[in-house]
């Protein structure tokens, strides 16, 4: 991580035993990590030292982003790039797919799940005012904030999955891939990126 970010300082880490809700969150300058949930998913040693890695990777990209604007602006496409960017850089750096399970599932699925997020990402507008309607919240849940919630079938934050896809494609597009990376940290409109990403599902 340094060698790609080398003016980023890495953050403060904080392992604990949590609430069973959460492998990792962040803010400015420190990741935490819930030990509970890695031991859970990954009993083996060689899959918790994987996961260990990846969501230090994933978490750390989050403690960069804390200038990210525009959200609003269409909340679940800027979530997922939210997402998508700490899943991007984490692969770069760890040379692991993230969530390799869900990847495989989504990738032969791909078409069908950009033609359902487009489908929710006006819906998911309301989201952003008080007492948002049911139908934009599960918009939203549908893709984020559904750990061992998800929609039948579906593996758990498909959004992280579309927002990497995005990413991929607007890396691939860029001609300064140093600068694409630096997009991924900072950004305030989350339709312009999906525009010059080219990405079509």
């Amino acid at each position: 991580m340094q060698g790609l970010l080398p003016d980023q300082p890495l953050p403060q880490i904080y392992v604990v035993i949590g609430a069973g809700n959460s492998g990792g969150t962040a803010g400015p300058g420190a990741q935490v990590i819930g030990l509970e949930v890695l031991c859970a998913e990954n009993p083996s040693a060689v899959g918790f030292r994987t996961a260990l890695r990846r969501f230090f990777a994933h978490e750390t990209v989050h403690t960069f982003q804390q200038d990210i604007s525009g959200v609003e602006k269409s909340p679940l496409l800027g979530e997922a790039l939210i997402e998508g960017a700490a899943d991007f850089i984490a692969a770069l750096v760890t040379g692991e797919v993230p969530e390799p399970d869900r990847a495989s599932w989504a990738a032969q699925r791909e078409g069908m799940l950009w033609d359902q997020f487009q489908k929710d990402m006006p819906v998911s507008l309301a989201t952003v005012r008080d007492n948002p309607p049911v139908n934009a919240v599960k918009a939203v849940n549908r893709w984020l904030h559904n750990y061992k919630s998800t929609p039948p079938g579906w593996p758990s934050e498909a959004g992280y999955w579309v927002g990497m896809r995005i990413w991929t494609a607007y890396y691939a597009a860029s001609t300064d891939k140093h600068r694409a990376i630096r997009d991924m940290l900072k950004w305030n409109d989350p339709e312009l990126i999906l525009r010059q990403s080219g990405y079509r599902g």
